[in-house]
């Protein structure tokens, strides 16, 4: 019986874990920029939530590279990527994190 138990809790254990993990970073070139040149970095984060390999929403890198443009009236450079992945019972987070460094005159 004692067994039966123990098997009983580990096995909803293994049911309820959740893990996480980084696939990815990129980080674009680093330009040498002038000194009287404004500069704030810039930040969005897009995901997408899959249920039994059923994806909700299949455009959120697009959304996040649109999201990341608006913020910016300059340009855009230093940019770093992020994949990430969060991992639930039957289904899985997709994250992209997208910083850049926003420049203008």
């Amino acid at each position: 019986m004692k067994i039966f138990h123990t098997a009983a809790v580990l096995f909803s254990i293994a049911l309820t874990g959740c893990t996480h993990s980084i696939h990815q970073v990129y980080v674009s070139s680093q330009d040498k920029l002038p000194a009287k040149i404004k500069t704030e970095w810039v930040d969005v984060e897009t995901n997408d939530f899959v249920v039994l390999g059923f994806a909700t929403k299949t455009d959120y890198i697009e959304e996040a590279h649109r999201e990341l443009q608006e913020k910016c009236q300059g340009r855009i450079s230093q940019v770093s990527t992020e994949h990430l992945t969060s991992y639930y019972f039957l289904s899985y987070k997709q994250r992209i994190r997208l910083k850049g460094l926003c420049t203008s005159v």
